[in-house]
């Protein structure tokens, strides 16, 4: 599976643009990234823990808590995001932070004991050959952990769009529940964990709702098929959106998120 170029500047500007909030809006994003730790060994065979899109440290905080003896590297595009890690984590030995593009066989580190990302294997370009790269650098006995957003994610949002607007809500390419487990199989690693959860968060409002993407800097310009709604048809979505909201007015969006461990065979 291959995702359409995608202008990967102005995704490094949108997330670095909201780094400084950032944490306030990702209530997905950080009950996603615990349940990928809650998933992962005990141990790991060697102390080198990489993060590929790292951001602010939602996945990075449990990482280092939970290996405490390991060294980390974490990679991000967006360098707003990566000062917000050099800042909190500048005095944890052996941690380093770099702006970087994790798809690059220029960034690959080698025989690293865990490989991990979380909620950002939608925003490669080239997910199938990025995740077969990081997983050919690990260290024999070493994990390749990432959690997906997958097919269903958003279900709430993209009735809306159909019953609005009759079009779909496409967003970013999302894989279905089978697609990654395939991959491992294929790229010759062990699966030891493959679980699916729905994570749903309440927003005061369709707006906030929708807001809620800027404000984790996930925007969709420089998606391919990226087409802005015009003011009228942004009414009549939110309109429709609200239909969604609970007896107490709250409206939903939910992330359907795939939970993936893998080891490389000794």
């Amino acid at each position: 599976m291959k995702h359409p170029a995608s202008d990967k500047l102005l995704i490094a500007r949108g997330f670095s643009a909201a780094a400084a909030h950032y944490n306030i809006w990702a209530k997905a994003q950080a009950d996603i990234a615990a349940g990928l730790v809650r998933r992962l060994p005990e141990r790991i065979h060697t102390p080198l823990i990489v993060e590929l899109g790292c951001g602010t440290g939602l996945l990075s905080a449990p990482l280092m808590a939970r290996y405490p003896a390991c060294a980390f590297i974490g990679l991000d595009l967006a360098d707003g995001m990566i000062a917000e890690c050099c800042t909190r984590w500048r005095r944890r030995p052996r941690t380093r932070f770099i702006a970087a593009d994790a798809e690059e066989p220029a960034q690959v580190v080698s025989q690293a004991g865990l490989v991990a990302c979380s909620s950002t294997a939608q925003w490669f370009t080239r997910p199938v050959d990025t995740l077969h790269m990081w997983s050919e650098a690990l260290a024999y006995g070493g994990v390749l952990a990432c959690s997906f957003l997958i097919s269903g994610s958003f279900a709430e949002l993209a009735t809306a769009y159909r019953d609005a607007l009759q079009t779909e809500f496409t967003s970013l390419p999302l894989w279905t529940p089978d697609a990654a487990p395939a991959l491992a199989e294929k790229f010759g690693l062990r699966v030891l964990c493959c679980e699916d959860e729905f994570i749903r968060v309440n927003y005061e409002s369709a707006r906030a709702a929708l807001s809620s993407f800027r404000q984790i800097g996930a925007v969709f310009k420089g998606q391919p098929d990226y087409q802005p709604l015009s003011p009228a048809r942004t009414r009549r979505l939110l309109d429709h959106y609200e239909a969604a909201a609970d007896p107490q007015g709250r409206v939903p969006m939910t992330y359907r998120a795939q939970y993936l461990v893998t080891e490389k065979p000794l």
